[in-house]
């Protein structure tokens, strides 16, 4: 039987020029670790979006994987 990952608590895209996007991304990072605290963890990714000068940030909060014993 296949494991599944949980879905995401929260996914934030945000797209738009390379320096706005990239200050809103570590605005959220630290909000949502104040917000979720040390059971949750904040995964990340930064692409090229289709317009010369901007980026698509991704950002998906998750519980913490607790390993079985």
């Amino acid at each position: 039987m296949p494991t599944t990952r949980p879905r995401p608590l929260l996914a934030v895209r945000l797209t738009g020029p390379a320096n706005i996007v990239a200050a809103h991304k570590r605005h959220l990072i630290e909000h949502f670790a104040a917000v979720y605290g040390e059971n949750h963890i904040c995964r990340t990714s930064t692409r090229h979006a289709d317009h010369v000068g901007e980026i698509n940030a991704y950002l998906t909060v998750r519980p913490t994987e607790v390993s079985p014993r």
